[in-house]
């Protein structure tokens, strides 16, 4: 009787051994976890991880990320989701260059004049010295550069890699349907599974509404499913002005917890930053000051789908 214990117990030590050697062979990525019954309770696949998911945002200007999509952006983060931010225009045609300068200047006749540009926030009139311009006058590409070093900034506060951020070269105020659909194209083929947002077809500036009506026109040509669509309005509409019932269901989002909404107040900072011998120039509150007031009380957001 021992004796035939004993055999039994061999043969299942050189099954077990010849089926860990033949596992081995194969290259078996499949870890077994074993119970004292020699019952397998859970098989583990531990070849190669599961991307994350991804989460584009088509940004018209910079600050808008944050304006209007900040609390989706980060609550996406918190959720696992690969960031990745596309900024359309430099925006380098901006009040807020008159501002910063001190004066814009305007053609009376064949003569260009300077007229000066008060500054509401400093209360008073910027002067060229401020400048770390060597020209001590910012034009429109010196002027969009510095729109779009904000943005990057935000971005790294954000948390998002440089590598997840992008910027193009169209002219604020002419988005044009044939510019967006060559940056949409892009990245739709790069990351066909991704979710997409960007501002609403019913904001009031027009690069805005034309972003959500070319990427709504994919959803309807079965390029990107609906369900996969975000769009947002920004704080001018949704709080500064009465703009009546929309044919959509407008949903009020804010940051999910107390470290998210650090980290937008935190990147928002960016773009009320005056240290013009740094070159930091403020540009975002300089352009819309009360937006950013409100913004800094309440980090919510309208959207709709």
């Amino acid at each position: 009787m021992n004796l035939c214990k004993r055999k039994n117990t061999l043969r299942l030590s050189l099954f077990a051994a010849f089926s860990i050697l033949t596992m081995s062979l194969l290259g078996c990525s499949l870890v077994s976890i074993v119970s004292a019954e020699n019952k397998p309770q859970k098989i583990l696949d531990t070849s190669t991880p599961k991307p994350k998911p991804v989460a584009i945002y088509f940004v018209p200007h910079a600050d808008d990320e944050l304006l209007s999509m900040g609390a989706d952006i980060v609550n996406h983060q918190r959720m696992g989701y690969d960031i990745q931010m596309i900024l359309a225009s430099p925006g380098e045609h901006s009040g807020a260059r008159f501002v910063v300068n001190g004066f814009r200047e305007m053609w009376e006749g064949k003569k260009k004049v300077k007229h000066p540009v008060f500054c509401h926030w400093h209360n008073t009139y910027h002067s060229a010295d401020e400048l770390r311009d060597p020209d001590h006058y910012l034009d429109t590409k010196e002027f969009g550069d510095a729109r779009i070093r904000e943005f990057y900034e935000v971005a790294r506060r954000l948390g998002i890699p440089k590598e997840n951020t992008h910027t193009y070269e169209l002219v604020n105020g002419k988005f044009t349907e044939e510019g967006l659909r060559a940056i949409y194209d892009e990245f739709i083929a790069r990351y066909p599974h991704a979710i997409f947002r960007t501002m609403s077809p019913y904001d009031y500036h027009p690069d805005h509404a034309m972003m959500g009506k070319v990427l709504m026109k994919y959803e309807k040509e079965g390029k990107i499913d609906p369900t996969d669509t975000a769009y947002f309005l920004s704080i001018y509409k949704t709080r500064f002005t009465k703009f009546g019932k929309l044919p959509v269901e407008l949903i009020k989002v804010g940051p999910m917890g107390k470290d998210e909404a650090k980290r937008l107040q935190h990147a928002a900072e960016v773009y009320s930053l005056w240290e013009p011998l740094k070159g930091w120039l403020a540009l975002g509150y300089h352009s819309v000051p009360q937006q950013f007031d409100s913004y800094f009380r309440d980090k919510s957001m309208i959207m709709h789908y």
